[in-house]
């Protein structure tokens, strides 16, 4: 029979060990700088949920300008934009599964976005699956992407790309 003390220290680490973050979940952020220095941190890349999970993305230094979308993508070859996305146009912003980051948007989607906080920066939850579509990023590279907007689609300064496993 086990003494109280050595009882106590197995049950403490047990317990520390059932609780602790699984290693996937907490070494898996990873940051990005983009060309015009802008930051972009995605909590979680790996082994996301393929039935879907709600993903915390953080921006810092961005042009408070030019509005972005953060959305899960297709990885695209350099210069070219992300697509497809996960989200698509979402006129009602009520997918959760992309995210419009915009200071000055237009008279129709002022309350589709979310504005840069005062330090440039954002953070925003979006949810993703591994589907976009016909298509599954557990057989396609897909990322977190981070796009200048609609307004300024072809502007691919404002990029940011991180790309994502799924279990």
């Amino acid at each position: 029979m086990l003494k109280a003390p050595v009882l106590a220290a197995t049950l403490l680490a047990v317990v520390a060990t059932a609780l602790a973050p699984s290693a996937s979940a907490t070494n898996s952020r990873e940051t990005k700088v983009g060309e015009k220095g802008q930051r972009v941190t995605v909590m979680q890349t790996e082994n996301l949920d393929p039935q879907g999970q709600r993903v915390v993305v953080r921006g810092r230094k961005f042009d408070p300008r030019v509005g972005v979308y953060v959305a899960l993508c297709v990885v695209p070859p350099r210069g070219q934009a992300p697509t497809p996305c996960g989200g698509g146009v979402d006129m009602q912003g009520a997918t959760g599964s992309s995210a419009w980051i915009s200071s000055n948007p237009p008279p129709y989607a002022r309350s589709l976005v979310q504005p840069f906080n005062k330090k440039r920066g954002f953070r925003t939850a979006i949810t993703v699956s591994s589907q976009i579509g016909d298509v599954d990023c557990r057989e396609v590279q897909c990322a977190i992407t981070v796009r200048a907007d609609h307004l300024r689609s072809r502007d691919r300064s404002h990029d940011v790309i991180i790309p994502v496993t799924f279990e």
